[in-house]
């Protein structure tokens, strides 16, 4: 820098434009206290002591890429154990007959499942904007809301599910709010 600073007229005008203010600053700043500069944190200490010496790049590399690993390996282990179970069978699905009453109807379908029962309610025939609701009763006759809507005046499908098995089920039953009347669905006999 200094040859190239001998050798160039513009950085010399540039440097002597400088030395006055380097002066000023030289003199203001005698005596006055530096601050110190702050020690940098320290990352990681146990395994700078294991692995002196890594580079911080490096060690970070080392360390996400054992990182990486260890979670594919649990990740691989967990997809091995779930290809061991025997594989599921589609449930059945088991349509209750359906039932009409004042010329709305009612077809509820359920199926077993693990954790209790999906159920797929259709109804037609309902008054537009009427509000119906779907209850199931277990065998003790406890009542149990599964869904409420409002009808469109067309057939619309329902899903709900409820935490009772098939054989805990004694029958559903759709309310049609405002005109009195409630449609039965057994479970069969």
């Amino acid at each position: 820098m200094r040859r190239h600073l001998a050798d160039c007229p513009e950085c010399q005008a540039e440097y002597t434009s400088f030395v006055g203010v380097k002066r000023i600053m030289d003199i203001g700043l005698v005596g006055a206290p530096m601050p110190e500069p702050a020690p940098p944190k320290k990352r990681f200490p146990a395994v700078k002591k294991r692995f002196p010496a890594l580079k911080p790049l490096r060690r970070r590399l080392v360390l996400g890429t054992a990182g990486g690993l260890a979670v594919l390996a649990l990740l691989g282990g967990g997809y091995a154990m779930g290809q061991h179970r025997t594989p599921a069978r589609a449930p059945a699905s088991t349509a209750l007959p359906a039932v009409t009453q004042s010329g709305v109807t009612a077809q509820i379908s359920y199926e077993s499942r693990g954790w209790g029962t999906w159920v797929d309610a259709k109804m037609s025939g309902a008054p537009t904007h009427t509000v119906c609701t779907l209850f199931v009763y277990d065998k003790q006759q406890n009542k149990f809301q599964l869904s409420s809507w409002k009808s469109v005046g067309k057939q619309i499908d329902i899903p709900a599910a409820t935490n009772l098995t098939p054989d805990q089920i004694d029958h559903f039953e759709v309310r049609v709010d405002d005109h009195g009347y409630d449609i039965s669905v057994p479970m069969g006999s």
